[in-house]
């Protein structure tokens, strides 16, 4: 990767929500729910230390999985709103938009 500043974005939102989804753990009471919430903290830091390396395939990580938590925090936020979950929402929105930028260059760079 040419380390571009939209990668570098991505990869620190993806490091900072990674660890706002782990530490949210600490302050509820954990539910079934909180399995997935695990999950996408942890998926979420490693996609993000991956992305500071050059490579097509954790970009698509980067914009697969952070819809898939996008979609996830859509439902959550209908079923039971919460500032925390706007916040998941902004970010993962941030996130791939960015993946989508390095990809897209990356795409013109090649047929250059």
């Amino acid at each position: 990767m040419e380390h571009e500043i939209p990668a570098y974005l991505a990869a620190g939102l993806l490091l900072l929500t990674g660890a706002l989804h782990l530490v949210s753990l600490v302050f509820v009471t954990l539910v079934p729910t909180s399995l997935i919430t695990l999950l996408f903290g942890a998926a979420y830091l490693v996609i993000g230390f991956f992305l500071f390396r050059d490579g097509r395939a954790i970009l698509w990580f980067g914009v697969i999985v952070p819809l898939v938590g996008l979609l996830l925090a859509v439902l959550g936020m209908i079923m039971d709103p919460t500032l925390l979950g706007a916040i998941f929402i902004a970010i993962d929105i941030a996130i791939v938009s960015c993946c989508f930028v390095v990809l897209y260059r990356k795409k013109q760079n090649l047929l250059s």
